[in-house]
């Protein structure tokens, strides 16, 4: 029986091709997308490599007698555009190309990248594919572009598990809500948010933890969870009102200042005051948290309680009730207040979050939830991954008041 004889494809004709991508520019194709003269350049290049990488293992298996055996046709995405290459087969079936592996159909991590950037800015399934396919002729189905993003869970578990900083200047605490899908039902889900500074000055998310409603046991977990991951101490907690919250934190960190969010108390504080004493009562609060000493503030509050009993008698029985995770702010510098006195820092953290998941509706499931949030985090790092300013003098003031427990992370 007489042999076939398998032919090679030809060597890529740099001639040849310049020729056709003049003849293409003139026809008025473009330079990428399904019919661009890039697109047929990128091809032809990826079946000289093949070519080369069969060489390469025919050599390597003489011993084997193993040879050609024809070639596969297969549809390619780039960059570019969808390319047709043709992979060739060996008679043993030995050969595994490294430039694009036997299954693979993509040769675009910048495409994959691409995407996994527009998803984090809350972009839709739908919506990347037909951005992807105006700008590059390359179609992208939802379950496609789904499967790509799927691809972070991995990457998730490791940055959840990652180890921690020993010390932590401040670590603000607040929760935010979101809509899942669970077992026929859509409820309420809170993502615990840790995001703190640490010792250099830089700000950095510790963890999301997604929960049921938001109660003080589950902050015990989550504050159980980074001590686990090696937060040994942590000088500051920056939270809201939320009722056991500061017995949470003294349980897990003992040595830490439990600091009220004095901008949420105001808030809570004028929530029933009418607009005509609008004004004047903001006044009056300002000149209590404005103070330099904690007994000054509490005179303050004494005189704004004298003044207002009469209307709005409740404003200041909150207050004093509590004073005492409200005051801890004006044993400290004003560098120093400035970073602790508030929760803003995770609110604006969550304005981010928010603004890519607005038109999300419910999620399908806590996973889905827990993707969109990390991938959100990873591509707005700018916007919240900054050094709080004037560290140096901060950092100073600390070292003073606290040289026992700074001592070891200042050398």
């Amino acid at each position: 029986m007489k042999k076939r004889k398998v032919e090679k494809e030809k060597a890529f004709d740099y001639a040849k091709f310049e020729q056709e991508a003049i003849q293409g520019l003139t026809e008025g194709k473009g330079l990428i997308g399904e019919h661009g003269v890039l697109t047929g350049m990128i091809g032809r290049l990826l079946s000289a490599a093949f070519e080369g990488e069969m060489d390469a293992h025919l050599d390597q298996e003489k011993k084997r007698s193993n040879r050609r055996n024809g070639y596969t046709d297969k549809t390619v995405r780039t960059a570019l555009g969808p390319v047709s290459v043709r992979p060739p087969r060996d008679r043993n079936g030995s050969f595994e190309p490294t430039i694009i592996k036997k299954w693979d159909r993509s040769l675009a991590p910048e495409l994959e990248n691409q995407i996994l950037h527009l998803y984090g800015k809350g972009t839709s399934y739908e919506d990347i594919g037909d951005h992807l396919k105006k700008m590059y002729g390359v179609s992208y189905s939802p379950s496609f572009i789904s499967s790509i993003t799927d691809r972070v869970f991995e990457e998730i578990e490791t940055w959840r598990n990652r180890p921690l900083e020993e010390v932590y200047v401040v670590i603000y605490l607040d929760a935010v809500h979101y809509k899942v899908r669970e077992n026929r039902k859509v409820l309420t889900k809170a993502v615990y948010s840790v995001y703190g500074v640490r010792m250099d000055g830089e700000r950095d998310v510790l963890g999301l933890f997604i929960g049921d409603a938001e109660g003080a046991r589950h902050w015990a977990r989550v504050l159980e969870n980074i001590k686990d991951r090696g937060v040994k101490d942590v000088l500051f907690f920056s939270v809201d009102g939320l009722n056991g919250f500061s017995e949470a934190i003294q349980g897990v960190f003992t040595r830490a200042v439990v600091q009220r969010c004095i901008v949420h108390m105001v808030r809570t504080s004028l929530k029933f005051v009418s607009w005509k004493d609008y004004k004047t009562v903001c006044q009056g609060l300002r000149s209590i948290y404005q103070q330099d000493s904690p007994e000054a503030a509490w005179e303050k509050l004494q005189e704004f309680k004298r003044e207002w009993v009469g209307r709005y008698p409740e404003i200041a029985a909150k207050w004093e009730k509590d004073w005492c995770e409200l005051s801890p702010f004006f044993d400290h510098p004003d560098a120093i207040r400035r970073v602790i006195y508030t929760t803003n820092p995770v609110e604006a953290l969550h304005r981010i979050l928010r603004k890519a998941t607005k038109t999300k509706g419910a999620f399908i499931s806590e996973s889905a939830l827990e993707k969109q949030l990390y991938l959100t985090l990873k591509h707005n790092e700018k916007s919240w991954k900054r050094k709080v300013r004037s560290w140096p003098q901060i950092l100073q003031s600390l070292s003073n008041m606290y040289p026992e427990r700074l001592a070891h992370v200042l050398v």
